[in-house]
């Protein structure tokens, strides 16, 4: 079995390392870069069990499966969430790599007065989109900042984290709708707001 510190190689691919985000504990998956960055290997480091039992039931499983693929969520929500593929049995996973800017580490980044007012407008629209999925009962999902990403190819805010998927069916209170629009507000008016 791998652990969090693993150092496997995986032919075409090289180990990954996401900057941490403060409030999160551990990561459920070591990551993996293609070589020409395209693509991400999320591969289940065991840490956590839920993931593995979760899709010993058919039900959850299919439901990850068509998840991937971009056809579990309504055609709203799909907008804002990466397309995944090559479910292995342990919930390891691949998708498309986002590159971009994290909307938790926004501070971090040299931003041009273009992307500033980019990132602004897709996380305006971003706003507006949850917010009336949410009304119409289709937000789930873990939305936390450091799971959002400002897609430089697509010019849209993206979900990453396609587990989230699997645990957050309702979406927690902990991290509802209201909290998801005051945080994605609140780094506005840190990093982007002259």
């Amino acid at each position: 079995m791998s652990k969090q510190g693993d150092t496997t190689e995986v032919s075409g691919y090289r180990r990954y390392f996401p900057i941490k985000h403060e409030s999160k504990k551990n990561n459920n998956y070591n990551f993996y870069i293609s070589d020409d960055e395209s693509i991400i290997y999320k591969k289940n480091n065991h840490s956590n069990p839920l993931i593995e039992q979760s899709l010993q039931s058919e039900v959850k499983r299919s439901f990850f499966s068509q998840l991937l693929a971009g056809n579990a969520l309504s055609e709203s929500l799909q907008f804002h969430v990466v397309k995944g593929f090559d479910l292995e049995a342990d919930g390891s996973y691949k998708s498309e790599f986002i590159h971009g800017f994290r909307l938790d580490l926004l501070h971090t980044y040299d931003l041009s007065q273009e992307q500033v007012n980019s990132i602004l407008f897709a996380c305006e629209l971003f706003i507006d989109q949850i917010v009336n999925l949410d009304s119409e009962g289709d937000l789930t999902g873990d939305w936390a900042l450091h799971n959002l990403v400002y897609s430089l190819k697509y010019e849209k805010i993206v979900n990453i984290d396609l587990e989230g998927f699997l645990f957050y069916d309702p979406i927690p209170q902990w991290a509802n709708c209201n909290l998801i629009v005051s945080w994605v507000q609140a780094t506005i008016q840190r990093n982007l707001r002259v």
